[in-house]
């Protein structure tokens, strides 16, 4: 079943059940910038005494239109529930009450059931999204913190490890990349080269996988390091955040003293 119709279907569907007041499409659908690779991402609205209940009808309203192969359920004041069909049509539905629609925006969102009509209440647009201060702050001192126990892993041969913390690490800085975008809703981590430039796309590219060896994984953290450490400085700047100088000279002093002289080159 392609999409359109999927989505037809599940419109039809719910259209009588009125403990379901709306139904939109959201995610990538919802913005219009859909590919043939997005899910299909829904939000409804139902009072929360009836999510319980409109969840169970959800799952058997599915169940009709396609057989399902993957089923999880989040509950909570805002319920999530993934499903996957047979033909890995992925498709995700949160289920919160109405009111919790007012943090959405009329272009992130399409109605296809609207009983209150809530649609019209929402701002036309979301404002710029601005860098987290809380975020870039935890991630400085974690990224220096994970240099920091290159020693302890390459001391103890927990070489997997310390190449599972390089891919944390590489993370970090496309986490910091990912602070300069200003759109409000920019998607998923599937979703990246869609919002960041191509210059930083090509040093996300460009970062190191290196081999377990143990000079491999020692140039491969100082080589994201050296990505990581203006960028972080910069941001740090911009925002008023004290830089963890103490801390990022003792962690220098550290590697060199353990690992070598060259060992914190960044």
């Amino acid at each position: 079943m392609d999409t359109t119709a999927f989505i037809q279907a599940v419109t039809d569907g719910l259209a009588q059940d009125t403990r379901i007041r709306g139904l939109f499409l959201g995610g990538s659908l919802g913005r219009g910038t859909a590919d043939q690779w997005s899910d299909v991402d829904f939000i409804i609205t139902a009072a929360p005494a009836d999510q319980a209940a409109v969840a169970n009808a959800w799952r058997d309203l599915l169940a009709s239109i396609t057989p399902i192969v993957f089923w999880n359920q989040m509950n909570g004041e805002r319920m999530v529930l993934n499903a996957i069909t047979e033909d890995w049509l992925r498709c995700d539905v949160a289920i919160q009450p109405p009111q919790t629609l007012q943090s959405r925006a009329r272009d992130r969102i399409k109605p296809l059931i609207d009983r209150d009509s809530l649609y019209a209440t929402l701002p036309a647009s979301m404002p710029p999204k601005a860098p987290n201060p809380g975020y870039v702050r935890y991630v400085i001192h974690e990224f220096i913190r994970m240099l920091g126990l290159m020693p302890v892993g390459l001391g103890r041969g927990e070489l997997v490890a310390m190449a599972l913390g390089l891919g944390m690490m590489r993370d970090h800085v496309a986490g910091l990349m990912m602070q300069s975008v200003t759109d409000p809703d920019p998607g998923g981590i599937l979703h990246q080269s869609k919002v960041l430039p191509p210059e930083d796309m090509a040093v996300l590219r460009a970062l190191p996988y290196p081999p377990l060896e143990r000079q491999a994984l020692i140039d491969a953290n100082l080589a994201i390091a050296r990505q990581f450490m203006p960028r972080a400085r910069a941001l740090a700047k911009q925002l008023d955040i004290p830089w963890p100088d103490d801390f990022e000279a003792a962690t220098r002093r550290h590697l060199n003293a353990t690992l070598g002289p060259d060992a914190a080159a960044w």
